[in-house]
């Protein structure tokens, strides 16, 4: 649900056709220079101060789009180093990696001690040929921007080489070439060509498709199929947070004064306030409307301090937000004001037409 206060971005397309949540969202890589024509791979020197992507945009005066990156994670189960290769100007979202390689949060970061491991250090990872000293695997992992430049400019095995004119296909290969990058505002759709807006929203529920990842670590956790073999249970599961449901119902529904809570969720149908307590007879005839309603199956809540001021207890009654106040008073004689939280208006009834209002 958008919202401000939300801790989850999602991109939707500025025709409505498109939403996705930004661990997930696709988009079109554009062709950078498709009129530019393949040119021979070199290796050549580079200046000592040229270490990051931003010396590079200055030393070769080309975007950052022309530049190859490469981002290096650890598998924390089994020590393989992954190597994602994107192009400059896009990021690698982790949550797409994981999901492409079905390493759901096993990846982090490499330090440098995993760097030095497949001989290199931050600033000067290559798009290929690094191996582990301990013998662990070392996979490349390349995003689908890959495919959109012509003459690439790289590293190299060494701190002080480049490599120009690389070309995915011809100067190297990934094992999986995969959407592995994250989407940003100005992106536009896989096809359709609609912008890309980010937005906040509470996320309220989810889906998870689990696959095997389980199923198959568990005992006896199978079928027998239509040709009598027994497999795993594909699962799949989902979930819709109460407390979270909570929260985008007071961000949706609410006015300067407090919540707005809708009947069917509210955690009180209707808040009793007895103004003028101190009175014997209205102190009876509060806690017999507040018995009466409580009998007849109305979800009360019932403000009966004597400390706090009339003002007090409505503007507490505002802020919690139940779906109807009711007033026990000197001025409502034998009625009992009533107002619904989302109108201005207040009406006089009796309890049995207290009790008709409130469907009981």
């Amino acid at each position: 649900m958008e919202s401000d206060a939300g801790e989850s971005g999602y991109f939707i397309s500025e025709d409505g056709s498109y939403i996705a949540h930004e661990d997930i969202a696709q988009f079109e890589r554009e062709q950078i220079n498709p009129k530019e024509k393949i040119k021979n791979f070199g290796i050549i020197n580079q200046p000592e101060w040229v270490k990051t992507m931003d010396d590079n945009v200055k030393h070769y005066k080309l975007p950052t789009s022309r530049f190859l990156k490469n981002v290096v994670y650890k598998n924390t189960t089994n020590g393989e180093i992954i190597i994602a290769v994107i192009r400059g100007d896009l990021d690698v979202n982790k949550s797409k990696l994981e999901s492409n390689l079905k390493v759901i949060g096993q990846l982090i970061e490499a330090d440098e001690t995993d760097l030095e491991k497949i001989g290199t250090q931050h600033g000067y990872v290559h798009s290929w040929g690094h191996k582990h000293r301990d013998g662990n695997k070392v996979r490349y992992i390349g995003d689908l921007s890959l495919t959109t430049v012509t003459n690439f400019i790289g590293g190299y095995k060494s701190d002080t080489q480049d490599s120009v004119n690389v070309n995915y296909g011809r100067d190297f290969e990934c094992e999986l070439l995969a959407d592995i990058a994250g989407a940003v505002p100005g992106h536009k759709t896989v096809g359709a060509q609609s912008k890309l807006i980010l937005k906040k929203g509470i996320e309220v529920g989810n889906l998870f498709n689990l696959e095997y990842h389980y199923s198959k670590k568990m005992a006896d956790a199978t079928f027998t199929d239509k040709n009598n073999s027994e497999v795993s249970y594909y699962m799949g599961s989902y979930g819709i947070g109460i407390e979270r449901t909570m929260a985008a119902v007071v961000e949706s529904l609410h006015d300067d004064k407090g919540i707005i809570w809708p009947e069917n969720i509210a955690p009180y149908k209707a808040h009793l306030i007895g103004l003028g307590m101190e009175d014997r007879s209205l102190h009876t005839k509060a806690f017999e409307v507040y018995e009466k309603l409580q009998k007849a199956g109305v979800e009360i809540l019932f403000d009966d301090r004597f400390e706090v001021s009339a003002g007090e207890k409505m503007a507490d009654a505002d802020l919690i937000g139940c779906p109807y106040r009711l007033i026990v008073s000197p001025k409502t004689k034998d009625k009992i004001e009533i107002k619904k939280r989302s109108e201005n208006r207040s009406l006089l009834y009796s309890i049995e037409e207290i009790k008709n209002l409130l469907g009981v």
